[in-house]
């Protein structure tokens, strides 16, 4: 009887050495991370007046299907309430729409716009960071063009907003 529980003790410590040296399973990225992120942005005309006094935050992310050519775009419901998926060109960091349905309400928006890397600098920390800028007509203001420009999330408090 000892001789079987012991045995069994040794396999038992056995199956947890080998279930333990398993090669554990690397998490990667998105198809879009280099793409995606928090920033803050402001919203603008063409001849400079901006039209909130301080940053607001936006988003950029993949799609469900994590395609490296789709990319989500969300004002978080900061500004227009603009929510929409757009073609993305991963290796020059460029994304465009045309009639581009708006999830959050009944419009469309065309989009041009482009992610600089290490363009920008955080405000408080000088820390570099990614820009974004672009432009955008919505359907129900039509013939405005509105800027959306701004930096990439640090990270750090000071930049924060």
């Amino acid at each position: 009887m000892k001789i079987k529980n012991i045995t069994f003790f040794f396999l038992l410590i056995l199956g947890g050495v080998i279930a333990s040296c398993q090669k554990e399973e690397e998490i990667g990225g998105t198809a879009t991370q280099k793409a995606s992120g928090d920033w803050f942005v402001r919203y603008s005309d063409d001849g400079g007046k901006t039209f909130h006094a301080d940053y607001l935050h936006f988003a950029t992310y993949n799609s469900a299907a994590n395609k490296s050519n789709e990319l989500w775009l969300d004002d978080l419901k900061t500004f227009w309430e603009m929510k929409g998926l757009v073609t993305l060109d991963l290796n020059s960091l460029t994304f465009k729409g045309t009639k581009v349905k708006e999830v959050y309400n009944n419009i469309t928006f065309d989009v041009d716009g482009k992610i600089l890397e290490g363009a920008a600098k955080g405000p408080g920390s000088k820390t570099p960071t990614d820009s974004i800028y672009m432009k955008i007509e919505f359907s129900d203001d039509p013939g405005t063009e509105y800027i959306l420009s701004g930096y990439k999330r640090t990270g750090f408090l000071e930049d924060e907003h």
